[in-house]
C-alpha cells in the first residue's frame, strides 16, 4: 500500500477531525497512545468477517506487516481511503469491495442493503456462494478499540471508526497484495476458546468481534 495515501481522522463521535499523509498521522496517534494510554483520534477502516455456509469461520494469516505481524486475523480489514471527509457511506461501501479483491482476490460480491434483505437472498437461494460472496453491514462503530501489536517497540490501543460487514463465501481465498499469507477455518466455539487460550496468536481484533458479534455470527 502507498504511503502517499491521505487518512482522515475522526473524533469519538464519528466527525471530521483533518486528514493527513497515512504514515504520519498513524505515527501521531501510536505516539499519543503510548505517551496517554489512549488514542485521540480514530481513523475509518473496514473490517469483513466471513463464514462459510458449513458454519466455520474464515481467517487469514497477516503477513510481514507493521501493526500484528503473523498473526491470524478477520478474513479482511483495511484503511478507508476517500475523498470526502464527511465518510458517507459509499466510502466504506467502495473501500469494502476494495479490499476483497485486493487482500483475498474476491471481486465478485452482493451487498445486501439491511440484514432482512440479507436473509432474503439467502433463503432465495439464488447466491452461488463458491463464486460470489453475500454480505450487509453488521455494525458500524466511530471508537473501536484493539491493541496493535508491533514488531518492534510497544504495543499501544489504536482507536478506529469501524465499519464491521458480516458475510457468506465459500469459494477459494487468492492472496493478491501480500497482506495476508494462509487461511484456516474453524468453528466459532473453537475459536472463542483458542483466542482465550492462546491470545499471543490473533490480533486483537479477532478478541474484540468475538466479544461484540458472537452470538450474531451464524449462516442464516
Amino acid at each position: 500500500m502507498s504511503t502517499s495515501e491521505y487518512l482522515h481522522a475522526t473524533d469519538r463521535n464519528a466527525r471530521y477531525v483533518k486528514s493527513a499523509e497515512r504514515t504520519a498521522l498513524l505515527a501521531e496517534i501510536r505516539d499519543h497512545s503510548r505517551h496517554h494510554g489512549d488514542a485521540h483520534l480514530a481513523v475509518p477502516v473496514v473490517h469483513v468477517i466471513l463464514m462459510h455456509s458449513n458454519g466455520d469461520l474464515r481467517m487469514v494469516q497477516r503477513g510481514d506487516k507493521p501493526e500484528n505481524p503473523f498473526m491470524w486475523d478477520k478474513a479482511v480489514g483495511g484503511h478507508v481511503v476517500w475523498d470526502d471527509p464527511t465518510l458517507p457511506r459509499a466510502a466504506f461501501d467502495a473501500n469494502l469491495r476494495k479490499e476483497m479483491a485486493e487482500e483475498i482476490g474476491v471481486d465478485n460480491l452482493l451487498l445486501a442493503s439491511d440484514p432482512f434483505h440479507y436473509r432474503q437472498l439467502l433463503a432465495a437461494g439464488s447466491v452461488d456462494l463458491q463464486h460470489q460472496a453475500l454480505l450487509y453491514l453488521l455494525d458500524l462503530d466511530p471508537w473501536q478499540a484493539a491493541l496493535c501489536r508491533v514488531r518492534n517497540g510497544e504495543p499501544w490501543l489504536k482507536r478506529q471508526y469501524v465499519a464491521t460487514y458480516f458475510g457468506l463465501f465459500d469459494g477459494p481465498f487468492r492472496f493478491i497484495d501480500g497482506e495476508a499469507q494462509a487461511e484456516r477455518r474453524i468453528s466459532k466455539g473453537d475459536l472463542l476458546i483458542d483466542v482465550l487460550e492462546r491470545p499471543w496468536l490473533y490480533a486483537d481484533g479477532v478478541r474484540v468481534f468475538m466479544q461484540r458479534y458472537y452470538h450474531l455470527l451464524r449462516v442464516g
